[in-house]
């Protein structure tokens, strides 16, 4: 009777244990929803009092006289004038990592200045539309190249650091781009894949004393997307690229030297750097295609609402019902770099076939640059990572700086291993093949073929691949370094 009273008893308990935890999980679930709404609710009143500010600034505008001055140095009749200041008294975005817009802030006016006024220290480049550059200011001793934070990109810094949001027409821009002239120091420019380790190079770099670096200045990116879509008149992107790149590296009383790394998308840039700046050195970062796309795909795995969104992509009949999904992942990850017509139609696109696709376009377009000519060095994550030191040395010789800074730049390394676990050696992704079912591996291969590639997850080298054990850079070790 007793041990029948404590196998009920336990019974009670196991179920009174279960009981509690669904609660548990339907209060969590609960509380997720509540912050969803929130967050959505919160960017609806946003957009909506921005609607309501830019109608009465139309009218408010014109009548000081704010408007006439704006059109004036767009048709290159105020050049003194053509630098637009306004105050930011809010700031929204719906996404954190979504390419810096004008649309980030609500603003006033506040004073018209010299083009000069962007050459300020604390203001930077933060996008550029059609019609317009876009500046923003942050206040006196902020940081936002990344030199301090380089993990965290610039646009983000930007985006919430800044307190005055800045215009100016395209024709003044020209103009100061071309009296600034070309950087003064020198450049490395870091084009990549995404999730290959590439960022690792960039904290390796703010290391070392008197390096400048840039983690994803946005600029870049919206002209990637603006020349891609033809929203430019003939011979303005030609001309507005090496612009970009001479205001972002305009002279810095810190910087001995520049290292600029830019969002997947811009690898299509590097023929245009190589054509307007020979000098720039160029780098080239992958990874091995399985562990880039099993990484992409954790950017699903955080939230419920992005585990949602990865759902009713992988989902025929949901994704017919909301095809936005799939357009918005296609235009955001593939739609830059991705062939004419595309290789997967957006309609039968899935979250595998589309990083899929980001990552063999991403590896086609720099295969072309180096056909055509383009010097750059392609560098793989596995092979960097199997010896950082030695991959010190072979990136300091090829880049002309000191082998003293090896030390300095391996804290770089420890740094990435001690706060980021899943960098270094544990990116090889033990599970990775059992993130990725079957049917979506199948999918991947053939995309991989149609790009020439080998299958998902083997290993392949572009021609001129560093490399790490035998270097091949041979200078002479007694000239003159950059740093």
């Amino acid at each position: 009777m007793s041990s029948f009273r404590e196998k009920n008893h336990t019974t009670m308990d196991t179920k009174s244990k279960s009981d509690n935890k669904h609660l548990e999980n339907i209060s969590k679930g609960l509380n997720k929803a509540r912050q969803y709404i929130i967050i959505v609710l919160t960017y609806f009143f946003y957009k909506l009092t921005q609607t309501i500010v830019l109608t009465f600034q139309k009218f408010t505008w014109a009548v000081t006289g704010v408007e006439k001055t704006r059109k004036d140095a767009k048709h290159g009749l105020q050049f003194k004038q053509s630098v637009h200041v306004q105050s930011i008294f809010w700031r929204r975005k719906f996404i954190s990592t979504s390419m810096a817009d004008p649309s980030n802030f609500i603003t006033t006016h506040k004073a018209f200045k010299h083009p000069n006024y962007i050459l300020k220290p604390t203001v930077s480049l933060y996008c550029m539309t059609k019609d317009e550059v876009i500046f923003v200011e942050v206040p006196e001793g902020v940081d936002i190249t990344g030199t301090q934070q380089p993990r965290t990109p610039m646009y983000i810094q930007q985006f919430q650091r800044a307190h005055s949001l800045i215009t100016m027409p395209l024709p003044a821009f020209h103009k100061i781009a071309h009296d600034l002239g070309n950087p003064r120091v020198p450049i490395i420019w870091i084009s990549n894949t995404g999730h290959c380790g590439s960022t690792m190079l960039v904290q390796m770099f703010a290391k070392l004393p008197g390096m400048l670096v840039m983690n994803s200045p946005d600029v870049l990116t919206t002209l990637a997307f603006l020349e891609k879509n033809n929203n430019f008149e003939k011979g303005e992107y030609e001309q507005l690229l090496p612009g970009a790149i001479r205001i972002l590296c305009k002279p810095d009383e810190r910087a001995r030297m520049i290292c600029v790394k830019t969002r997947p998308c811009c690898t299509i840039q590097m023929g245009d750097v190589y054509r307007n700046f020979p000098h720039i050195y160029q780098l080239y970062v992958y990874r091995n295609s399985l562990k880039t796309i099993a990484s992409s795909l954790n950017i699903f795995g955080n939230e419920e609402f992005d585990m949602l969104s990865r759902y009713i992509l992988d989902s025929e009949v949901l994704s017919t019902v909301f095809p936005c999904f799939r357009r918005l992942l296609y235009n955001k990850y593939c739609s830059v770099l991705d062939r004419t017509p595309p290789i997967v139609d957006q309609k039968n696109m899935t979250t595998v076939s589309a990083f899929t696709i980001a990552w063999a376009a991403n590896i086609a377009t720099c295969l072309d640059f180096v056909e055509a000519g383009v010097p750059l060095l392609p560098l793989l994550f596995e092979d960097m990572m199997r010896n950082p030191r030695r991959t010190c040395s072979v990136l300091f010789d090829h880049l002309e700086i000191r082998q003293d800074f090896v030390d300095t730049a391996m804290e770089g390394f420890k740094l990435d291993t001690s706060k980021h676990p899943n960098s270094g050696q544990s990116t090889i992704l033990p599970e990775s093949r059992k993130t990725i079912p079957h049917d979506f591996r199948t999918e991947a291969d053939s995309i991989l073929k149609k790009f020439g590639l080998p299958k998902l997850g083997e290993r392949y080298e572009i021609p001129g691949l560093a490399d790490f054990e035998t270097p091949k850079f041979n200078r002479d070790l007694s000239r003159d370094r950059f740093l």
